[in-house]
């Protein structure tokens, strides 16, 4: 079973599902979109990252994010387990019960790592937590399968209806990912659909026909909610020392 690093924890998300919510990101996606805002969640290993408009270059860096006196230095990937990932969640459970909301997983891909996922979600359901699942879909169908009974909410990234721009902007085709919409339309699963419009990559015509096809297979237009891109994570990029890939936004 592969188990991830685990980048970050936001409490009192509002976007990532109903009501207040607890996300947790893991590390590692097999997807390389041109325009992802989370340079840091590609590579499942740890990363170092240097922020050059904070750091001073001191000579007695010690590479230690803790002790670093202009934050410039931060260690993305940390090790965190299941109990620990559940006993930081039940500390929002308060805030779970007055607004509806719960614990959303997020990425990276989570389905990457869906043995890991399937666990962490059956301690969920043990808490009651309602839960919500972030997911580019691109995994085996059986993982789609095993979190079924696990996932209240599905919130599915459909990057474009074409296969060719999809391998050309993403580095993978979508056919799985076609596949594992309809099954989760096939099962019932409620679904909010998530469609980013990129400047030059997925817009214009390319979000007419993902609306298209989605109408297609069973997805109801009152489910697809369409994201506005920002490129607001270019000094990632740099920082991680990785070229910056994403297309530039239209003044």
């Amino acid at each position: 079973m592969k188990t991830p690093l685990m980048l970050d924890t936001t409490r009192m998300a509002i976007h990532d599902g109903p009501g207040l919510r607890t996300t947790f990101f893991v590390k590692g996606c097999p997807l390389k979109c041109r325009w992802c805002h989370n340079p840091e969640s590609i590579s499942p290993e740890p990363q170092w990252a240097r922020f050059p408009d904070k750091c001073q270059r001191h000579e007695t860096c010690t590479m230690d994010e803790a002790a670093c006196p202009t934050g410039a230095l931060k260690l993305y990937g940390k090790t965190m387990s299941i109990p620990d990932i559940v006993a930081k969640a039940r500390e929002d459970r308060v805030f779970y019960e007055q607004s509806g909301g719960g614990v959303t997983l997020s990425g990276g891909e989570p389905l990457f790592f869906w043995e890991w996922a399937v666990e962490l979600f059956q301690a969920f359901k043990a808490e009651g937590f309602h839960t919500c699942l972030d997911t580019s879909l691109f995994a085996p169908p059986v993982a789609v399968e095993k979190m079924l009974p696990l996932v209240d909410l599905w919130l599915p990234d459909f990057k474009t209806e074409d296969a060719d721009r999809h391998k050309t902007h993403t580095g993978v085709p979508n056919g799985l990912i076609k596949d594992n919409l309809k099954l989760l339309v096939k099962a019932g699963a409620k679904l909010e659909v998530r469609m980013l419009i990129v400047p030059g990559c997925t817009d214009g015509q390319d979000v007419a026909d993902r609306h298209r096809y989605l109408r297609s297979i069973g997805i109801r237009d009152e489910d697809v909610v369409e994201l506005e891109y920002m490129d607001l994570a270019r000094s990632k990029y740099a920082a991680l020392g990785m070229p910056d890939t994403m297309p530039k936004k239209p003044l």
